[in-house]
C-alpha cells in the first residue's frame, strides 16, 4: 500500500490524499464487469432476425483487458440451441456491440432465452433475456394442412376472378345496345304454326312468332332506313313458306322484289350469321298488278292463293287517291264473305299507312276502314300488317285492336316520348342505339308482355324493286290473260270445249308470275288466233272485259258504317273507362322550321315513292337515299331539295346553301345545323362558283353529246352493212333487237350522281321499249334459257285444272 498526496498550487492551494493498494489477480472483485442485453423486440417469427444490443462496462478499473463473448439462443429447458456466436473484444471502460440472430424457419413457437457469457481475466460473467417466437397469423393451421394464408390466397384469387367476371360483364353490357331481360320460356316455340324471324338481339337464340297472333294484327314502324321493310318482309317470306295467302297494297312498289331472288352481296354476306346458305335465296311465287284507278273493284278471293303473294302496286296513285283505294280494298275484303276460322288464312299488308294521315294529304276515310277491319277480320282468319314511319299519330282505336307492335329505330319525337312513358328510359336508350334490321317487339303473349329486341334475319328475295317497265309488263300481260280468261268463260257458256285453251292460258299465267315474258308472248300469240277462230265459227265478236269500279255513293255508305262502328266502339270504351283518354290541354307548341309540316299539296314526292313532309323527314330520306336516286333530284338541270325547302318549307337561307352544296354530306350537315338550332354558315362564293361551273360544263357536254348522236344517226341512216344508229326517243326497235334499256342491267339505267354523271346520261331520255318480237326470234335473255315442251307443262297441269273444274262445277273434261 502506498500513501501520498496530490498538491495543487496557484491562485489557490490544495492537497488531495492518494492511497494506492496493489493486490494479486485472484483478489480482483467480480463486479469489475457489468453485462447488459437489450432486445429490439420481445416477439419474433420463424425466419425473422432477432436484433439485440450488448453493453459491457468496467466499473472498478480503467485497465484494458480482453473479453471473450459467447452468445446463444436456446429453449427454456436448454435442450435445443437455435443459434450461437462468439467474439473477442478489448474492454477498458465500456463497450457496446449490436448483433442480429437469424431464427430458423422451422422453429417451433414458444419461449426462448438469449444468453450472453463473458470470459475475462480468468473470470466469467453472464446475463440473459427471454423472448417469444410466435407463428405468423397467416401461417396458423385452420384445417389439416391448410393455413390461413392458403385461405386468404384462395379468397384473393376468387375475388380476382369475380372482379374480372364482373368487369367483363360490365364492359359487355356497356357495349350492348339492348339491356332488357328476355324469358325465352315465354316466347313462341318452333312448330308448324310458328315462323322463324331471326335471333334475340345480341344472342344466338333463334326467335319465332306465332302465326295466329297475326289474326290480332301487327304494326311495324320506324324511320326510313331503319329496316322496317326488312322486318315486315321477313315475316311475309315465312308466311308464304307456310302456305299463307299474302296480298300487299304497295304505294312504293318496293314489294315487287319479292318475285326475284336475292343477289345483293351485302345481304348474302349476312346469311352465315343466321345459319343460312346462299342457296336459301329464292324468288317467291306471286303476281303484280298496277293500280291506276283507286275505285277499281278487286276480287280479293281471286287473288288470295295459298303460298302466293299478290302485290298491288299503287305508286302511280296520288296521295289523296290512296285514301280512296284503301277504303275500297277494305270494302272488297268485307264483301269477300270469308267463313269463320281459328287459323290464319290470309294476311293483308298495307305499306306506308302514315300517308293516310291528314298531314300527308289523307282524308281519314282509309283510317276508319282499316280500324273497322282490325276489329272484325280476326274472326275470319284474316290478319292485317300495317307499316308506317310513325305510330304516335295513329288514332287510339286502331292501336287498341293491334296486339303485335314492332318498333324499329325512329327519330320521331312523338314515338320516342311514347316509348319512354310506356316502357321506360332503358327501352328508349336501346331503341335509339338499335342497328338497322333490329327492332323492339311487344306482344302481350310474348315475354310476359314485356318488350324485347329481335335482330331480323336477312331477306331471301331481292332487295331491289322491279323497274316501272317490268311492272308495266306484268300489267300488260295480266290484262291480256284476264281478257282471254273472260272470253273462254263466255265460250264455255256457249258450249264450246276450251279445256286445252285453258291449260295453255294457265301456263302463260305461270310464266307471268316468274317474269318470263318472252314465253308469255309465245303462249299468247299461239292462243289469240285460236280463240278468235272459235268466235268466228259462232259468228260473234269476242266481248271485252270491262273493269268494274265502285261508285262514290257506295264508298260513302261503307264509310258511314265505319263511322258508326267507331262511335259504338268509343261509347263502349267510355263505359269501361269513364275518365276517358283526353289529350293534354294547353296551346300547341310552336314548331321550328326543321319540324314544320308542310300542307298536303306541298309534299315532296321522291323517285323511290317516299313522301317528305318536313325537313326532319327530308334528312332521314336523304341519309338513306341511294346515289342514283339522289342524282335524279339534284343535277345540272334542277335541285328539287333546294326548291322544296325554299318554297314549301319557307326557309330560303338553308335552301340556298343546299342549292350550292357539293353532295349529300353537305346537305345533311346543313340540315343538322338547322335541327340543332345552330347558326348557318354564309354561302361560300368559291363553292358557289365551283357548283355553277360544274353544272354549266355538264349542260354543255350534254348538248354536245346530243348533237353528235344526232349527226351520227343521220350519217348511218339507210347505209347497208353499217351498224344501226342508237335508238332515238320514240323510235321503234327492229324486231328481235333488244333496246338499250333491255340490253343494260337495271342498275346502269339510272342517272349517275351530279355533277360527276356524263352529259349524255343527263341529256338523253331513256329509249322507248321495243315491241315484242315474233315467236322464235327473241333474244335468249330470260332465266328459262330456251322454250320447254308445251306438252310436258300441260300434262303437269291437267290434274290441277280438272280438280278446279270439279270444285267450280265446270265442264267435265
Amino acid at each position: 500500500m502506498y500513501n501520498g498526496s496530490l498538491e495543487i498550487t496557484g491562485d489557490f492551494n490544495a492537497s488531495i490524499p492518494i492511497i494506492i493498494e496493489i493486490l494479486p489477480r485472484d483478489k480482483l472483485p467480480v463486479e469489475a464487469l457489468l453485462i447488459d442485453v437489450e432486445l429490439a423486440k420481445k416477439n419474433v417469427y420463424p425466419g425473422e432476425s432477432l436484433k439485440f444490443k450488448t453493453d459491457l462496462k468496467n466499473l472498478l478499473t480503467d485497465q484494458q483487458y480482453p473479453v471473450n463473448l459467447l452468445f446463444s439462443i436456446q429453449n427454456i429447458e436448454g435442450t435445443e440451441t437455435l443459434w450461437t456466436y462468439d467474439t473477442n473484444v478489448f474492454l477498458k471502460t465500456s463497450f457496446s456491440i449490436i448483433k442480429t440472430a437469424q431464427i430458423p424457419r422451422d422453429t417451433k413457437p414458444g419461449d426462448y432465452v438469449l444468453r450472453v457469457t463473458a470470459n475475462y481475466l480468468g473470470l466469467n460473467s453472464g446475463t440473459s433475456q427471454i423472448f417469444r417466437i410466435d407463428t405468423p397469423w397467416y401461417l396458423i393451421l385452420i384445417w389439416g394442412p391448410i393455413r390461413v394464408w392458403h385461405l386468404l390466397l384462395f379468397l384473393l384469387i376468387a375475388a380476382g376472378i369475380a372482379f374480372a367476371v364482373w368487369d367483363i360483364k360490365r364492359r359487355i353490357e356497356e357495349k350492348k345496345k339492348f339491356h332488357l331481360k328476355v324469358d325465352t320460356n315465354e316466347l313462341p316455340k318452333p312448330g308448324g304454326r310458328s315462323i322463324w324471324v331471326g335471333k334475340i338481339a345480341e344472342t344466338d337464340t333463334k326467335t319465332y312468332f306465332n302465326m295466329e297472333s297475326f289474326m290480332t294484327h301487327c304494326i311495324d314502324a320506324g324511320s326510313t332506313g331503319s329496316g322496317k321493310s326488312v322486318s315486315a318482309q321477313v315475316i311475309i317470306e315465312e308466311m308464304l313458306m307456310k302456305g299463307i295467302s299474302v296480298i300487299v297494297f304497295d304505294p312504293t312498289a318496293q314489294w315487287t322484289g319479292m318475285l326475284r331472288k336475292c343477289t345483293d352481296k351485302v345481304m348474302l354476306s349476312l346469311y352465315p350469321y343466321y345459319g343460312m346458305k346462299p342457296t336459301d335465296a329464292k324468288a317467291f311465287n306471286g303476281n303484280i298488278r298496277m293500280i291506276t284507278n283507286p275505285r277499281e273493284i278487286i276480287d280479293i278471293k281471286k287473288y288470295a292463293k295459298p303460298g302466293e303473294i299478290q302485290v298491288f302496286a299503287c305508286h302511280k296513285l296520288e296521295p289523296k287517291d290512296m285514301d280512296i283505294f284503301v277504303a275500297n280494298s277494305i270494302r272488297q275484303i268485307f264483301r269477300a264473305n270469308y267463313g269463320e276460322s281459328r287459323a290464319l288464312k290470309v294476311i293483308f299488308v298495307y305499306d306506308e299507312v302514315h300517308r293516310l294521315l291528314p298531314k300527308f294529304g289523307g282524308s281519314g276515310e282509309g283510317f276508319l276502314q282499316i280500324e273497322r277491319g282490325c276489329r272484325e277480320f280476326r274472326k275470319w282468319g284474316l290478319g292485317v300488317l300495317l307499316i308506317s314511319q310513325v305510330l304516335s299519330d295513329f288514332v287510339g282505336t286502331i292501336k287498341a285492336n293491334i296486339n303485335t307492335e314492332i318498333q324499329m329505330r325512329t327519330r320521331d319525337e312523338g314515338d320516342l316520348d311514347r316509348i319512354r312513358v310506356k316502357y321506360g328510359d332503358d327501352v328508349l336508350r336501346s331503341l335509339v342505339k338499335a342497328t338497322v334490321g333490329s327492332g323492339m317487339v311487344e306482344n302481350p303473349q310474348y315475354n310476359i308482355g314485356k318488350p324485347y329486341f329481335v335482330a331480323f334475319r336477312p331477306l331471301m328475295h331481292s332487295v331491289q324493286r322491279l323497274t316501272d317497265e317490268e311492272i308495266e309488263k306484268y300489267n300488260e300481260y295480266n290484262d291480256q290473260i284476264e281478257q282471254m280468261q273472260y272470253e273462254l268463260e263466255e265460250l264455255e257458256k256457249l258450249g264450246v270445249d276450251v279445256f286445252d285453251l285453258r291449260l295453255e292460258l294457265k301456263l302463260a299465267l305461270d310464266k307471268v308470275k316468274t317474269g318470263s315474258f318472252n314465253m308469255v308472248q309465245i303462249y299468247i300469240e299461239g292462243l289469240a288466233p285460236r280463240v278468235k277462230k272459235h268466235w268466228a265459227k259462232l259468228g260473234k265478236v269476242a266481248p271485252k272485259l270491262e273493269k268494274k269500279v265502285i261508285s262514290e255513293s257506295e264508298l260513302k255508305a261503307d264509310l258511314e258504317k265505319a263511322k258508326q262502328a267507331r262511335e259504338a266502339y268509343e261509347a263502349e270504351q267510355k263505359k269501361k273507362n269513364p275518365a276517358g283518354a283526353g289529350g293534354a290541354g294547353g296551346a300547341p307548341k310552336e314548331q321550328d322550321l326543321y319540324k314544320k309540316d308542310v300542307s298536303p299539296e306541298k309534299l315532296l314526292k321522291l323517285v323511290n315513292g317516299m313522301l317528305v313532309i318536313n325537313m326532319a323527314s327530308l334528312y332521314d330520306e336523304i341519309a338513306a337515299m341511294k346515289d342514283d336516286d339522289y342524282a335524279q333530284h339534284v343535277n345540272y338541270k334542277k335541285n328539287d331539295f333546294a326548291n322544296w325547302v325554299r318554297d314549301a318549307v319557307g326557309d330560303p337561307e338553308i335552301g340556298e346553301l343546299i342549292r350550292y352544296s357539293e353532295g349529300k354530306k353537305d346537305v345533311l350537315s346543313f340540315l343538322e345545323l338547322r335541327k340543332n338550332k345552330k347558326p348557318l354558315p354564309k354561302l361560300d362564293p368559291e363553292k358557289k362558283k365551283r357548283v355553277e361551273e360544274a353544272n354549266a360544263a355538264a349542260a354543255a357536254a350534254a348538248a354536245k353529246a346530243e348533237e353528235e348522236a344526232r349527226k351520227k344517226a343521220g350519217q348511218q341512216g339507210g347505209q347497208p352493212g353499217q351498224p344501226q344508229a342508237p335508238q332515238q326517243p320514240g323510235q321503234p326497235a327492229a324486231p328481235g333487237t333488244p333496246t338499250t334499256a333491255q340490253a343494260q342491267p337495271a342498275a346502269t339505267q339510272t342517272t349517275q350522281p351530279a355533277p360527276a354523271q356524263t352529259a349524255a346520261q343527263q341529256a338523253s331520255p331513256p329509249p322507248a321499249p321495243a315491241p315484242p318480237a315474233p315467236a322464235g326470234q327473241e333474244q335468249k335473255k330470260e332465266e328459262d334459257k330456251g322454250i320447254p315442251s308445251l306438252d310436258d307443262e300441260m300434262n303437269a297441269l291437267i290434274k290441277e285444272v280438272l280438280e278446279e273444274d270439279k270444285a267450280q262445277g265446270g265442264a267435265n273434261a
